[in-house]
């Protein structure tokens, strides 16, 4: 293998080794979601149908649940690891005023992030893949892209362009740092904001979710056998199964319109 090609796999070689575990998702958390869907399909299954083969279709339901909110947990995560990297960028901003080089910055603040949140964060994560570059002579600029792509976080993915031209030009890196970690301080500022203005739309959200079924509990316990006649025929299955679609319909489009709640 030549020379060249060596120094390509190992370019690319850190991160693609790496490139699902820089936003992880740990053990208990697919747990909790698997569970969560389990629960789910019952539910429904319950609420709905009645009926024991019914658990086995309902598994397509569970399974888009599992993954909407395995997105919803994604983005979280994004939006932890973009608070991570603006603490990140306003501390080698001030190593590199104390004298340190760009590189020696980000590797020395890997200890300070790591007491603040812990040797398992996204941003440790990323300061991990550097140091490992650097032991590979890989460039920062290179690492800072490939980075960028694999969390798909625009601010990350600025920042390695902003770096990469800052280097070529030898322009002021601890400036660039600094006014782009105040650009993402302004940033989650204005969505905390928005935020807050949407807890009470948030708070509907799950109320209107969650009224169906209680209704549908209430009228059953108040008055028993009043819905028998939609379980365990095909009239009543029909009309259920098209309420469950509306109700799937307005839960997705109700996400889509709110895709931050909690």
């Amino acid at each position: 293998m030549s020379d060249k090609n060596r120094r390509k796999q190992l370019r690319y070689g850190v991160l693609q080794e790496r490139e699902s575990s820089l936003i992880p998702f740990s053990f208990k958390e697919k747990i909790f979601l698997f569970l969560k869907s389990i629960l789910i399909i019952c539910i429904i299954d319950y609420f709905f149908y009645r009926e024991l083969w019914a658990l086995l279709p309902l598994c397509l339901i569970g399974t888009g649940y599992y993954r909407m909110e395995k997105e919803l947990l994604l983005f979280r995560k994004r939006g932890e690891a973009r608070e991570q990297f603006k603490e990140l960028l306003l501390l080698v901003s001030t190593g590199q005023k104390a004298g340190y080089s760009a590189e020696n910055a980000f590797l020395s603040s890997y200890y300070d992030m790591k007491n603040l949140y812990g040797s398992g964060s996204a941003v440790c994560r990323m300061l991990k893949i550097l140091q490992t570059g650097r032991e590979n002579n890989i460039e920062f600029s290179v690492l800072w892209r490939q980075i960028g792509n694999q969390t798909q976080i625009e601010e990350i993915q600025e920042f390695a362009s902003v770096y990469e031209i800052s280097g070529k030009s030898s322009g002021n890196i601890a400036a660039v740092m600094e006014k782009t970690a105040g650009i993402i301080i302004r940033k989650l500022e204005t969505e905390k904001e928005i935020e807050v203005l949407l807890c009470a739309r948030k708070l509907e959200q799950k109320i209107m979710n969650a009224m169906p079924f209680l209704i549908i509990f209430y009228i059953s316990l108040t008055s028993p056998g009043y819905f028998d006649g939609l379980y365990h025929c095909l009239g009543g299955m029909i009309i259920m199964t098209v309420c469950l679609a509306l109700y799937i319909a307005a839960y997705i489009l109700s996400q889509k319109m709110i895709p931050t709640a909690i």
